[in-house]
């Protein structure tokens, strides 16, 4: 036997469990023809959080005398922002190499066919393994009338180097608005469609209302679906029609980007062995994130479940554990939803649905001392208990928020009661402080609430 594991797919499923699975003794493959870190390094969580980074400082120079500074001239062009993005994708890209070699592991720059469970050909080369990992990711899916040429999707769109004077963005979830964050900022004329009744349909309809508020610069069309796209070469433009809730609006853009999400990349020959998939047309997994084919086991994109790679992380951490013959299970509850807009939206915790009867807590951004030394004064925090006190579910739409939810999220995980987490003692002037004040509000003790 070759190897004792083979990983199939570089990215942070594969190299997680790679590296997890390697520390732990086994001798160890991966393989992926695509540089190493797989979409969440080359192509999706770096370069966006790269790019709005900058759509960030720029907001901030454009209210420079608001910080009492005089910056005369400045400019960003969309090439020298792909050069700063390619610069910080590289350097992860090649940690993420190092990291491998440093373990030991061997990488394999073809993505390999699985012949049966304990055998892979790679180019021409036959490997022999005891356990193989399936981590192949996923893809954008696109439908029609979109698949049209010329249209981007999150995969592309970092690829470019001219800024369009206007942009469609299909979807309005959180890649989505985060791209529409980022071109709005660079000066793009952006519209965003989304099908469903609002933006950001997966979070709580306050946050949707709050970031319609704040994106105000940004045209949005809800209840709407593209109907038909035409190229207008001689313009270089697209004429769209779209459907709303009551008429059609058409409109002419210079460009369309794609981000109604993503496809799971499921391996042609695992469907020809009759791999089981699910609902959602990933690979399905047991709580050891082994597959119906004993021996193959799958973490990430490619099983459809959450399409984030910290959950990809610890789907590929557990998949190694329990092939390491550590008998670990993975657990869903309590996995935050992280967006980077600005202001930055987080939230973890039961559906709000589910939440009927529940006591609530709601303490405003612009009430922070700290929020008004950095000039912001738009957002919220907000706190749902049960009748009991246990904290169950919470919001947070605010600067920083992407970074407290990891509070939020212990908070749940240890089944903490309002009580519990009040006797923290919270640090001042901060933003963590709208936790404490959330969390009073719900006990109607809140000291700074206006």
């Amino acid at each position: 036997m070759d190897y004792d594991l083979c990983v199939i797919g570089a990215g942070p499923a594969g190299y997680t469990a790679a590296i997890s699975a390697s520390k732990m003794g086994l001798k160890t493959a991966i393989f992926d023809a695509n540089t190493p870190g797989g979409v969440c390094t080359n192509r999706g969580c770096i370069p966006t959080k790269t790019y709005l980074e900058t759509a960030r400082l720029l907001k901030q120079v454009s209210n420079a005398k608001r910080f009492a500074l005089n910056v005369e001239r400045w400019s960003c062009t969309l090439s020298s922002l792909k050069k700063r993005k390619d610069r910080v994708v590289s350097r992860l890209a090649k940690g993420v190499e190092y990291l491998l070699k440093e373990n030991n592991i061997s990488l394999y720059t073809s993505l390999a066919e699985i012949i049966d469970r304990n055998t892979v050909r790679s180019d021409n080369e036959v490997i022999t393994t005891g356990t193989i990992l399936v981590a192949t990711g996923s893809r954008p899916k696109v439908m029609p009338p979109l698949d049209t040429e010329h249209v981007w999707t999150s995969d592309n769109v970092f690829d470019v180097d001219e800024l369009p004077s206007s942009l469609l963005i299909v979807g309005g979830g959180a890649i989505g608005m985060e791209m529409a964050e980022i071109f709005s900022a660079l000066g793009t004329e952006v519209t965003v469609v989304e099908h469903m009744d609002r933006i950001l349909p997966m979070e709580d309809p306050i946050v949707s209302e709050e970031m319609t508020n704040i994106l105000r610069h940004i045209t949005i069309l809800t209840s709407s679906r593209v109907d038909a796209i035409h190229t207008d070469s001689k313009a270089g433009e697209f004429e769209v029609s779209i459907k709303g809730p009551e008429d059609n609006v058409n409109l002419r853009t210079e460009k369309i980007l794609v981000s109604t999400g993503r496809i799971p990349n499921v391996p042609r020959e695992l469907l020809e062995m009759g791999i089981e998939l699910n609902a959602r047309g990933g690979i399905k997994t047991g709580p050891t994130m082994e597959t119906s084919i004993r021996g193959i086991y799958a973490a990430g994109d490619v099983t459809g479940e959450y399409m984030l790679a910290y959950v990809a992380m610890k789907q590929g951490k557990i998949a190694a554990e329990n092939i390491s013959g550590h008998r670990k299970t993975m657990d869903y509850d309590y996995i935050p939803s992280v967006i980077f807009t600005s202001p930055e939206i987080a939230s973890v915790g039961r559906p709000i649905e589910e939440l009927r009867g529940s006591k609530k807590g709601v303490f405003p951004v612009s009430a922070l001392g700290r929020a008004r030394t950095m000039e912001e004064n738009t957002g919220f925090a907000q706190i749902y208990t049960s009748s009991s006190g246990k904290m169950e579910r919470i919001t947070i739409v605010a600067p920083h928020a992407t970074e407290l939810i990891g509070w939020a999220a212990l908070a749940l995980r240890k089944g903490m009661n309002i009580d519990e987490f009040l006797s923290v003692t919270f640090p001042h002037p901060t933003i963590s402080e709208i936790l404490k004040e959330a969390a009073e509000d719900v006990l109607g003790l809140s000291i700074h609430k206006p």
